[in-house]
């Protein structure tokens, strides 16, 4: 019984030091980006709901970002047509009405990338976004990089 407790007193020990459970990690791992020179400034989670559903929004500050070596999955702004309907559509609740740039403050970029992951279980292609408005819910991750700020806007839904 004590080599099992020990066992797991040393697995919790790794995790904390190697960052399991770690948000910020699962962030930049799920966005195949270095998040070394990186730090979550502010966030809202809203997940809780029935079936998990909410939102979930970091705001990002990173220097030194090679442009150059992000991943092909990466894609250049402007966003795609699809997703330009999801962050314009009006959401509301209790406070009221607002789309995602005024509900988190994102400001209008000039410059800068988006990479998107579709989570839904039956997506065929997880960077796809083209069937995404054709669903009656939506299971996704949206990151936006202002190469100018050096900020990253990242957005998870599930409805």
């Amino acid at each position: 019984m004590k080599k099992i407790l020990c066992g797991l007193l040393v697995v919790c020990v790794l995790c904390l030091v190697s960052g399991c459970g770690n948000k910020q990690s699962e962030i930049f791992k799920s966005i195949e980006l270095d998040g070394s020179k990186c730090k979550i400034e502010d966030s809202i989670d809203s997940h809780g709901g029935f079936h998990g559903d909410g939102d979930y929004f970091a705001r990002i500050k990173c220097s030194d970002i090679d442009y150059n070596e992000l991943s092909k999955n990466w894609k250049k702004l402007p966003l795609s047509e699809p997703l330009v309907k999801v962050t314009e559509m009006e959401q509301c609740d209790d406070k009221g009405c607002s789309n995602i740039y005024d509900k988190f403050s994102i400001p209008v970029i000039d410059n800068g990338y988006y990479y998107f992951i579709d989570r839904q279980n039956d997506s065929k292609n997880k960077f796809d976004d083209t069937e995404l408005n054709n669903r009656s819910s939506w299971n996704f991750t949206l990151a936006i990089l202002d190469t100018d700020t050096g900020i990253i806007y990242y957005y998870e839904l599930d409805t």
